[in-house]
């Protein structure tokens, strides 16, 4: 029998599907659909937005089932918008914010009475119910109905909101955590204390992937072997401006040759001097971007603000070393724990890390292939819902208790 056999669970996140981009989207996904495929009854709680800085309803509203599990999608509630950036400015800014603005900003960022509404009606038939991330008013809501069958999955980033007192009221009022990285369970312990309640590191789980044909994106795109790759959102907290401005210094002074490929949604700003030096592609398909992949140098991820970094990953599974920013301490310890990459903290690091791994093919090979069983060893399925199913267990016994 399956270990997760009998689990009745919810998932309330507040953007769901397979269109959605986003780290938390795309854990929730694979953590929901995973479970039905291991035996449990799993249905997700979201919202009809597809677009995390409007949160305009875009998406029908209504019931539905996508990879076997049940989706229920509730309208958001209308914003006000301009209020709702007046405050998160100033908590961006580091201004001491009252609580009431607090909870304001909450109330005004994305949140659906219809969805918390469902949500209480039927509460009392699961037996768990996952939120996620930590940052919006869904979650924070939804733990108010679910109490102690509440998991959090923070996603959490050292950040100025995390430091807000409204989200140390979220911490102490779920029932247990799911983490994504050690570093980020550290940081949730000095943050806001979990207070002995069941939680477990988990992350996002992967199958072995088939290997990429990097000889043939070069060949298609035009470029030769000495090219660096960032592939996600490009978003400034993503950390893409650092990386351009990174590699430009690095070309400019002749510590580095080759071009900078970027691929994902989004658009970049680019110096104009980075005309035939950095080379935006957009979306890619997925085959194409198991090629980019395998046929790139490094992957550079110089976001410092990541709680997993499912990039990582995918760069591991094709054999493919990366470069991580030094202040980031997920992705750090990623790189510190695998062997498969290496950090920097500004311009020049990032040059020489960047060289080194570029003049040293055995290296290179020697870190892709440590990320590769990294990943395998630590991030298999099967690894992953050992430790989910361990949270869960001990979280369900809490409530009984």
């Amino acid at each position: 029998m399956s270990r997760f056999a009998g689990f009745r669970l919810a998932f309330v996140v507040p953007r769901y599907g397979a269109g959605v981009v986003g780290g938390a989207e795309t854990l929730a996904r694979g953590l929901a659909e995973r479970l039905v495929l291991e035996g449990a009854d799993a249905s997700v709680f979201t919202t009809c937005a597809d677009n995390h800085f409007t949160w305009e309803n875009v998406l029908p509203e209504g019931a539905g089932r996508d990879g076997g599990v049940s989706v229920r999608r509730f309208r958001t509630n209308p914003r006000r918008v301009d209020l709702f950036h007046s405050i998160q400015g100033r908590i961006a800014e580091g201004f001491s914010v009252p609580i009431e603005d607090q909870m304001t900003w909450l109330a005004e960022g994305v949140n659906s009475d219809g969805l918390l509404d469902a949500l209480a009606r039927e509460i009392d038939r699961f037996d768990a119910v996952f939120l996620l991330p930590y940052l919006f008013g869904t979650t924070f809501w939804a733990a108010r109905v679910a109490g102690r069958k509440s998991i959090l999955v923070p996603c959490l980033h050292d950040e100025p909101y995390a430091r807000l007192p409204v989200f140390r009221l979220l911490f102490e009022s779920v029932g247990g955590f799911v983490f994504n990285a050690e570093a980020e369970k550290r940081l949730a312990e000095r943050l806001f204390g979990l207070g002995g309640r069941p939680s477990g590191v988990a992350g996002l789980g992967f199958d072995p992937e088939p290997p990429g044909n990097g000889e043939r994106f070069r060949r298609d795109r035009g470029l030769g072997e000495d090219y660096l790759l960032y592939f996600g959102r490009k978003e400034e907290g993503k950390g893409v401006l650092v990386l351009v401005d990174w590699f430009m210094k690095a070309r400019r002074r002749g510590c580095l040759k080759g071009t900078l490929v970027l691929a994902g949604d989004g658009k970049a700003a680019l110096p104009a001097d980075a005309r035939g030096l950095v080379l935006d592609l957009g979306f890619l398909a997925p085959e194409e971007k198991r090629d980019a992949v395998a046929g790139a140098r490094t992957v550079c991820q110089l976001s410092r603000n990541e709680s997993f970094s499912i990039v990582l990953m995918e760069s591991w599974l094709q054999g493919t070393p990366v470069i991580v920013h030094a202040g980031c301490p997920v992705t750090r310890e990623h790189c510190e724990s695998s062997g498969g990459g290496l950090w920097a903290a500004n311009a020049a690091e990032f040059a020489e890390a960047a060289a080194r791994i570029g003049r040293d093919r055995d290296l290179r090979a020697a870190m892709g292939r440590a990320g590769r069983a990294y990943v395998l060893s630590n991030y298999g399925w099967d690894a992953v819902m050992g430790r989910v199913s361990g949270v869960l267990d001990d979280a369900k016994g809490a409530v009984r208790a």
